[in-house]
């Protein structure tokens, strides 16, 4: 799951990303944990960025609440009868630190290349120092329940932030507190060090 989430991201640049580019703006290398604390390093322009500040923010206003209704939906459905809902192990995703500001697209990007050339040698040397040391299939199915919780909830905030309920109460405000509209770039698993220069 996380191999597949990070060739999308790779593969995915947001439009305004691209227009930043072209215009020669700015961009950011901003460094998130996720759900599950797996580290993550997205590129993004200054108008994504400043979206997903305001998406983290209501992700955390809305988090137990989501977490919540998504554990007494699973637990309603006969279908998940014997198997526990893994939401107690997540946390509300997060900004790590200031983002780092690049002059242009193309500097983020090799920043992040950077990150993921020593995420990739840290790799090959934990291989390395854990030879035949297999993910049990029961780290196997733990880490699957934790992917699929974590996306349930996902799509739960989404819907919340979307209707703009308040939390704790299910009623819908006026308006929208937040935009639920996530910033593209480019996503990466990676350890949340510095690299390149600015």
């Amino acid at each position: 799951m996380n191999m597949m989430r990070s060739i999308v991201g790779a593969v995915t640049v947001s439009l305004s990303a691209i227009m930043a580019h072209a215009a020669g703006e700015a961009a950011y290398l901003v460094k998130i944990t996720g759900f599950d604390r797996k580290p993550e390093v997205q590129v993004m322009s200054a108008a994504d960025y400043k979206a997903f500040e305001k998406t983290i923010k209501a992700e955390q206003r809305y988090f137990s609440e989501a977490v919540s209704q998504v554990a007494k939906e699973w637990r309603a459905d006969e279908l998940n009868k014997g198997i526990p809902f893994a939401g107690n192990k997540l946390v509300p995703r997060a900004i790590v630190g200031t983002a780092e500001k690049y002059i242009s697209l193309d500097r983020a990007n090799e920043a992040l290349s950077k990150i993921e050339e020593q995420q990739a040698k840290r790799e090959e040397r934990e291989l390395k120092t854990k030879k035949n040391k297999t993910p049990s299939k029961d780290q196997l199915k733990k880490d699957s329940e934790l992917s699929q919780a974590a996306e349930l909830v996902k799509v739960k905030l989404d819907d919340m932030i979307a209707k703009g309920t308040t939390p704790g109460t299910g009623v819908q405000n006026a308006a929208p507190g937040a935009n639920n509209m996530e910033a593209g770039g480019v996503k990466l698993n990676a350890a949340a060090n510095k690299a390149g220069n600015k």
